[in-house]
């Protein structure tokens, strides 16, 4: 678990390290230029609405598996258990 982390953390220093300088420099122009221009604001809060129901899609689609998986080990267990005795 420990070692995950340690390359999760590896990784996100890693992508800031790529970011260059000039545009950690002007954020605040890229904010006012975004908040100028409804229509390039409407997109990047459309690619971000989208890529968080995409995401929440994805964690129910895994959930969904893990139960799928844990109710038929379950199932199997307990029909395994009764005929056995």
């Amino acid at each position: 678990m420990r070692s995950n982390l340690r390359q999760m953390l590896r990784l996100l220093l890693q992508v800031d390290e790529l970011v260059p300088e000039d545009v950690r420099d002007r954020a605040d122009e890229i904010i006012d230029t975004v908040k100028a221009d409804p229509t390039l604001l409407a997109v990047l809060v459309a690619v971000g609405v989208a890529t968080l129901a995409l995401f929440v899609w994805g964690l129910t689609k895994q959930v969904f598996k893990a139960t799928l998986f844990a109710g038929l080990a379950s199932a199997g267990v307990w029909y395994w258990y009764f005929n056995v005795k």
